[in-house]
């Protein structure tokens, strides 16, 4: 298309600018009210925040006529950003309401509008204003037509314009050629594609830019993406404005399109938004899916499973919830580092996602947590086949900067609608299904059964209740006496803490201390059991009572709790009690979780005259490094290898290793679980001389030892070489 444009000409109305303009040359726009009144015309710059309109001389701008409220509206400066601005008209005032008649623009009723350019406000049916925004290159122009008659509106001026008597009218004036070529070429010089066309779809104008950014639109005509279904809406009222999105290619745009019934034209002002689009397309994207792993997140899950349930609903189907969580990875990411972590989250995602259909969806659900939606599944038998094939892509190792890395994973499955029929109850049975998994060994796969949510509503109303049990003071201390066959004596007594709840009746340990440890309650009771065991044992001294040790029980939190030595130093200062009359037990998984730092805390606790055990020694990876590496006392034989000692072989042996080891090392050897005369005398035959079990005493209440050790009676336990 040629750019000589002399075949379009230019019409009048370009003098006025649109909104849209604004955002190009704020500082070359000017808004204007022009009130037509029956006896001439009034012209006000608006420039201020805030003008008030009606009858009231001290008005912004008074208009003095039959039907004008005295605050008949009020004019609101609005800047939506820093481009541009507008200004909002309203009926009446914010303080007291609306006038007595009414407003209305471009013949709507309204009770408050945002003005646009060409608006028409009626105030009565006689009295109307037009609202226009100017280039201000056309001040010269509007000062033409409308000589002396021109008034800026300030919210000081009102003096000024506030009677009938300073209205002249004045006819109007037209323009001159060159001034019309002067006005005109800020248009031809806009960055802003400019269309018109007629009612017969023929193009009347084209400006410059839009001739550079739409070469083919002389071509196209009508059928042009931009032309398409203009026609046919040429019957809005004059002034109106329509906005739509076209899509040309890989470009999007804004066509803001400008309906002039009386003048028969159709015009657009078009909007380059691709990149608004693009950036739109993205906040999207990432709204609905994982940063890290491009995979769906939260937000897009909850907008799927709903529709997905809908489905199976109405056409009868079955889908499967999986909850995955892959098994130790907090020890991944705490040895090779969080960077080597994301790749292997994103590994793992892509193994996952290997694994589904396309109609299945895959989910990063946080950490290093995956939800798997199966959807239209025939059985719950095809979840479970999945849950193997997943477990065994894992088999082969990930390698990551010369690292080979076996992931391995914990799966829970729900099923719709057996498990539930809505998402919130499905996932929280795939996430108790998944929690049995892992309390189970990991590495495999649970389906959902009711009993793991009777058990989760129990352990809930157990943790609410153990919080005002701390608060309460229900816990208490049991002591089961620990013997040394070979002396006789009741040489030490192993503090166990219980729940003596007014609910729930007497509540053991392995109800409550489980739940304690992942509430982090374990550390207030842990340090609770332990200020109690060192004053009763002082008690019983002071009531003249041979001295023994008290064994205590050291949970994995408090033995990484950095201030344990100082808490046991005031502990064993405040009740008065000598540092060897306490022991304090470790179990192997215990030191497993930091070995550096237990070994340091033990050997400084063994430095203050505190005694140390590992207790249920054999059930995990003891080696000579460990008992060469920490500062044991005394080694207790777990129970497991007691409890079928006359049947068992090789637990005989074990036992027998363990007092060979034991004498390597100078430390003591304590027999747990031993209920029988049969087990005692095999233990003895392995030269074991401490025990403590059932066979000699049951726990006892504080009351119950005092009876126990003033009535106990040696010979019966006494062996002799």
């Amino acid at each position: 298309m040629s750019s000589d444009l002399s075949n379009y000409p230019i019409p009048l109305s370009f003098l006025a600018v649109p909104m849209p303009y604004l955002t190009e040359k704020k500082q070359n726009i000017q808004h204007i009210l022009v009130f037509n009144l029956t006896y001439g015309e009034r012209v006000f710059y608006l420039n201020e925040p805030q003008y008030l309109i009606g009858r009231y001389p001290k008005n912004s701008i008074v208009i003095n006529a039959e039907g004008i409220s005295r605050e008949h509206a009020t004019l609101i400066k609005q800047t939506p950003n820093d481009h541009h601005f507008s200004y909002l008209i309203i009926d009446g005032t914010i303080e007291r309401g609306k006038s007595r008649n009414g407003i209305r623009v471009n013949g709507n009723k309204i009770n408050q509008c945002e003005l646009r350019h060409g608006d028409v406000i009626y105030f009565t049916k006689e009295i109307t204003a037009h609202y226009y925004i100017i280039d201000q290159k056309s001040q010269e122009f509007i000062e033409n037509l409308t000589p002396n008659v021109f008034s800026t509106a300030t919210s000081c001026d009102y003096k000024n314009i506030s009677t009938e008597t300073q209205i002249i009218e004045h006819p109007i004036k037209k323009p001159t050629l060159s001034e019309i070529t002067n006005l005109a070429s800020v248009v031809e010089l806009s960055p802003i594609p400019i269309i018109e066309i007629n009612n017969q779809g023929v193009i009347t104008y084209l400006n410059p830019s839009a001739n550079l950014k739409f070469p083919d639109l002389e071509k196209a005509q009508v059928r042009h993406p931009l032309l398409k279904g203009l026609i046919e809406k040429a019957n809005y009222n004059n002034g109106s404005l329509v906005i739509r999105e076209v899509d040309i290619k890989d470009q999007s745009f804004e066509q803001h399109i400008h309906y002039l019934t009386k003048e028969k034209l159709i015009r657009s002002y078009i909007f380059d938004i691709t990149q608004r689009k693009q950036a739109e397309m993205q906040l999207k994207y990432h709204a609905f899916h994982d940063s890290l792993t491009g995979l769906a997140n939260r937000a897009f899950f909850d907008q799927h499973i709903s529709l997905t349930i809908k489905n199976c609903e109405r056409y009868n189907k079955l889908l499967a919830i999986l909850f995955i969580d892959i098994d130790n990875f907090k020890n991944i990411n705490d040895t090779l580092g969080h960077g080597i972590g994301d790749r292997i989250l994103n590994c793992f995602a892509q193994r996952l996602t290997s694994q589904v259909r396309k109609s299945d969806l895959v989910c990063r659900w946080g950490g290093d947590e995956f939800v798997v939606i199966l959807s239209e599944i025939q059985d719950p038998d095809q979840s479970a086949k999945f849950a193997k094939r997943l477990l065994k892509t894992f088999e082969h190792p990930l390698t990551i900067e010369r690292n080979q890395i076996y992931l391995k994973c914990s799966i829970g499955i729900a099923c719709y609608p057996e498990d539930g029929k809505n998402a919130e109850i499905l996932l929280k049975n795939a996430d108790a299904a998944l929690s049995r998994t892992k309390e189970s060994g990991r590495n495999h796969y649970q389906f959902y059964n009711p009993e793991m949510s009777l058990e989760i509503a129990e352990n809930f109303a157990l943790e609410t209740q153990l919080h005002q049990a701390i608060k309460n003071e229900e816990l208490i201390l049991h002591y089961q006496p620990q013997i040394n066959i070979k002396t006789g004596q009741v040489y030490g007594l192993e503090a166990l803490v219980r729940w003596k709840s007014p609910n729930l009746g007497l509540v053991g340990p392995n109800k409550f201390i489980p739940i304690a440890e992942k509430t982090g309650l374990i550390l207030p009771v842990g340090e609770w059991v332990l200020k109690t065991a060192c004053q009763q044992n002082k008690k019983w001294q002071q009531m003249g009572l041979p001295p023994v040790r008290v064994a205590v029980n050291l949970s994995a939190q408090q033995l990484q709790q950095p201030d344990l030595i100082k808490t046991v130093e005031k502990i064993l200062d405040l009740v008065g009690l000598e540092p060897q009359w306490l022991e304090l037990e470790v179990t192997e998984s215990i030191l497993m979780k930091n070995t550096t730092l237990a070994s340091q805390t033990l050997h400084e606790l063994r430095n203050m005259g505190v005694y140390i055990s590992m207790d249920d020694f054999g059930t995990g990876y003891s080696s000579l490094g460990y008992l060469k590496k920490f500062p044991f006392d005394t080694l207790k034989i777990d129970q497991s290898f007691v409890r079928e000692l006359n049947q068992n072989p090789e637990d005989i042996s074990i036992i027998s290793a363990i007092m060979t080891l034991s004498r390597g090392f100078n430390m003591r050897v304590i027999a747990e679980g031993v209920e029988n005369q049969e087990q005692l005398n095999l233990l003895q035959q392995l030269d074991c001389e401490e025990m403590q079990g059932y066979f000699f005493s049951h726990p006892l209440t504080q009351e119950e030892v005092l009876n126990y050790l003033l009535s106990f009676n040696q010979q019966k336990y006494l062996i002799f070489p």
